[in-house]
């Protein structure tokens, strides 16, 4: 099946939830789920990037890995301010 036909499908589907008052009986509602919802905006975030010449993965899950694995390197070697909670990058003083 071409993309073109693939995408068709897709686009009729979605159209379809447009026929239905209650999308909760709607044989397609599993559109509106939040997974599907994850999915698409992941998706169209991609090609967003993608169309302005940058990579499509964010590199800030990279970047927390990394740290995550550069810190317990450390750990292992020496007593250093590290980053406990990284929502906030706060250095903590060691012990």
């Amino acid at each position: 099946m071409s993309n073109l036909q693939n995408f068709l499908e897709e686009l009729e589907r979605t159209v379809s939830l447009l026929a239905f008052e209650d999308v909760s009986n709607c044989p397609v509602g599993e559109l509106l789920d939040i997974s599907q919802r994850l999915k698409t905006a992941s998706e169209v975030n991609a090609a967003i990037l993608t169309s302005q010449n940058h990579e499509k993965d964010p590199k800030l899950p990279s970047m927390l890995k990394m740290l995550i694995w550069a810190q317990n390197q450390l750990d292992e070697k020496t007593v250093y301010p590290r980053i406990n909670d990284f929502s906030t990058g706060i250095l903590e003083d060691p012990l």
